[in-house]
């Protein structure tokens, strides 16, 4: 069997768990966090990182801290990417928002900023007194945007998100699960011009503490907030007294132990992966399929995606792949057509659905074997010839 995208592990790895367990102090807090969390800082560019215990946790609770920020209870919207895992739908559900969706530019798995901004000047109008957006139908405050760097690809170079920010007076806050260690064509980190990154450690990820998130800010205030809202809320730690409603997400030093770990190792890991993305590049040469791949960024080549001439060729393919024991996945089904949603949005994408229907992801494991993925290629090919 070849996976779709398989954690690796070493001595090191070991070394540094075995050290956190043999502290004892394995749960919540410990010198591994406070390691992790200003490493990660430093790796990614940023002043203030959060450890938190998943990525979605991290959406959430974002949310969370800027509705304190802007004195916002509930019934407010979040503009999101329909193409993105619904987790980041969820998390604006969870924290008590509504999600309205957005298409992707054609043959491109990134939301559209013209789409964007259409969006907004249909649905929404600006109140200068109160200087925010509301809602012309249901009157909520449009309350913050959240671009999705899907596979390890930039939604947009950074500098334009800031221009959206600054046009809109818009917060925005990036899901960046999948993106760690790609950059801008300045060389600058993905995630350092908006007002919070969420990354995540899943066990897919490119650097993973089997379950575990980060948020960076360079925002002070916001990032003291997060801490505080993440460890409960609490004030006094004898007396045990909390000044708000606050949530047990931390991560716990075990884990960030491993994250330091890992976090030593990502560089190299990087070359791999833009090896893998090399490969594939070279043996998937035919007229009816591409390799995706964007201008705007230095990718971290997270899942190396195939995008089809039509949705029976992407078939053909998934199932031979399926046939010879590799695990292949078609893209998330969008958020705007999943029961959940569909109900409530009834919307029609047609970026998004086109796109989702052609793509498919391939195996992208820093551990997969050079001849694996010529093999995974040659059937890819031989998939779309018996088609013919």
């Amino acid at each position: 069997m070849i996976n779709l995208h398989e954690p690796i592990f070493d001595k090191d790895d070991e070394d540094y768990v075995l050290e956190a367990l043999r502290s004892s102090w394995v749960s919540t807090g410990g010198p591994f966090v406070d390691k992790f969390e200003k490493d990660f800082a430093d790796f990614v560019g940023s002043k203030h990182a959060v450890s938190i215990c998943n990525g979605t946790i991290g959406l959430q609770l974002s949310i969370e801290a800027l509705k304190h920020r802007f004195r916002v209870l509930n019934n407010f919207d979040i503009i999101l990417p329909s193409l993105t895992f619904i987790a980041t739908a969820n998390a604006v559900v969870h924290a008590g928002g509504s999600p309205h969706f957005i298409d992707t530019d054609e043959n491109s798995l990134q939301f559209s900023i013209e789409n964007f901004k259409k969006y907004i000047l249909n649905n929404y109008e600006y109140r200068f007194e109160q200087k925010y957006w509301i809602n012309k139908v249901t009157f909520n405050r449009l309350l913050a945007f959240i671009p999705v760097h899907i596979m390890g690809w930039s939604a947009a170079e950074s500098y334009l998100l800031k221009g959206i920010s600054e046009e809109f007076n818009l917060t925005i806050l990036e899901d960046a699960a999948e993106a760690l260690g790609t950059y801008n064509l300045d060389e600058t980190h993905i995630g350092n011009e908006s007002l919070a990154a969420i990354f995540s450690f899943n066990g897919n990820k490119i650097l993973t503490t089997g379950g575990g998130g980060m948020i960076t800010t360079n925002d002070f205030e916001f990032a003291k907030h997060l801490k505080h809202l993440s460890t409960t809320a609490k004030i006094d730690n004898f007396r045990f007294v909390h000044d708000e409603i606050g949530y047990n997400f931390r991560l716990v030093n075990l884990l960030a132990a491993l994250g330091c770990s890992q976090l030593k190792k990502l560089k190299s890991r990087l070359v791999r992966k833009k090896e893998i993305f090399d490969l594939y590049s070279n043996y998937l040469n035919s007229p009816f399929l591409n390799l995706y791949k964007q201008q705007n960024c230095h990718s971290n080549y997270w899942l190396n995606c195939v995008i089809f001439k039509d949705f029976n060729l992407r078939e053909k393919a998934l199932t031979i792949l399926i046939e010879n024991k590799i695990q292949a996945r078609p893209l998330w089904t969008p958020c705007h057509l999943q029961p959940a949603y569909k109900v409530e949005n009834n919307l029609l994408l047609k970026y998004t659905e086109d796109i989702w229907n052609r793509t498919l992801s391939l195996p992208s494991s820093p551990k997969i074997l050079n001849e694996d993925v010529k093999f995974i290629s040659d059937l890819i090919l031989l998939s779309i010839i018996g088609d013919k």
